[in-house]
């Protein structure tokens, strides 16, 4: 057995492991999805070997896409909410757009989710990473082993991943409101988000040490960019950092906070009460989150992912 066939051996032993630990926790209803070949919820997911090679004929670009960056947990001062706006939306648009709103249209549903075994992409400056991130990930999928390069991140364990599939299951309210939809899958050439980690972000020490927990990577789509012939639709890339998000919670919250950026909410909240204010204190979705989110998917789109 080769070294590299040892370590495929190796991921699949984990894989096993995940997926008998789903089914512990989540019983008939892991097999009944499975069965039934729909898209599962958290719990079935990520697997590091992938079903079948996939090459696009055409690269990330040809259109004219707009570049979008969404980074979590950073300092800033928030606003409390009062009995009075409890429940009111913020402006989820693209301050880069002039606040345009910029979301998944409905024909992409279900949205498929890929959560990598701890996967690391490449190390680079964090202003860097909207520049490269779609574009690398968008190539990467193209060879035969998209990430078989890559190593896990300091830090993550397998735990890892069902917090953060934990914190993306909080959003699964809004399916049962026929919003959106959103399952996990394993082979990553079937995903629209990926999510991958890294130990700290560089670049990004801020006052007293607090450094950025998340980061979420996308390109936006007018109307006339989809209508191209030589459009491909390219991935939405959410990175984790293990150390500032080292505790359940955090991670969890993180997950949400990011997935919140890749649903299409691109503007952070004002109100520290929200999953998605910018220096995240909270980790579950708020009543004006849940606002913000029907306000986008009730509003035509501008642009999309």
């Amino acid at each position: 057995m080769t070294t590299r066939e040892a370590s495929r051996a190796s991921r699949l032993s984990k894989a096993s492991l995940v997926i008998s630990l789903a089914f512990a926790l989540f019983g008939s209803s892991f097999l009944e999805a499975f069965s039934q070949n729909r898209l599962p919820r958290a719990g079935f997911f990520n697997n590091s070997t992938y079903g079948r090679p996939n090459q696009p004929s055409v690269s990330a670009g040809g259109v004219s896409d707009y570049h979008l960056q969404t980074p979590g947990l950073h300092l800033t001062r928030g606003e409390n909410r009062t009995r009075q706006n409890l429940s009111d939306p913020y402006n989820p648009g693209e301050e880069t757009l002039n606040m345009a709103f910029v979301r998944w249209d409905t024909s992409r549903m279900p949205l498929k989710i890929w959560i990598s075994p701890g996967l690391e992409l490449p190390k680079m400056p964090f202003d860097q990473l909207q520049q490269t991130r779609v574009v690398d990930v968008f190539k990467r999928l193209r060879r035969e082993d998209p990430f078989g390069d890559l190593g896990q991140a300091q830090g993550w364990t397998e735990e890892t991943n069902y917090q953060v599939a934990a914190g993306i299951e909080q959003w699964r309210i809004f399916q049962d409101e026929g919003l959106i939809s959103f399952g996990f899958v394993n082979d990553p050439r079937d995903a629209d988000i990926f999510v991958f980690y890294t130990d700290m972000f560089q670049g990004t020490s801020g006052p007293g040490g607090i450094n950025v927990g998340g980061n979420t990577s996308a390109r936006a789509f007018s109307r006339e960019d989809l209508a191209n012939p030589v459009y491909r639709k390219t991935p939405v890339i959410i990175e984790l950092s293990t150390r500032v998000n080292h505790l359940p919670e955090k991670m969890q919250g993180a997950a949400a906070h990011e997935f919140g950026h890749a649903l299409g909410i691109k503007a952070h909240s004002p109100y520290r009460d929200d999953i998605m204010y910018s220096d995240r204190v909270v980790t579950t979705l708020s009543e004006g989150d849940k606002a913000t989110l029907r306000l986008l998917y009730h509003t035509k789109w501008a642009y999309a992912l």
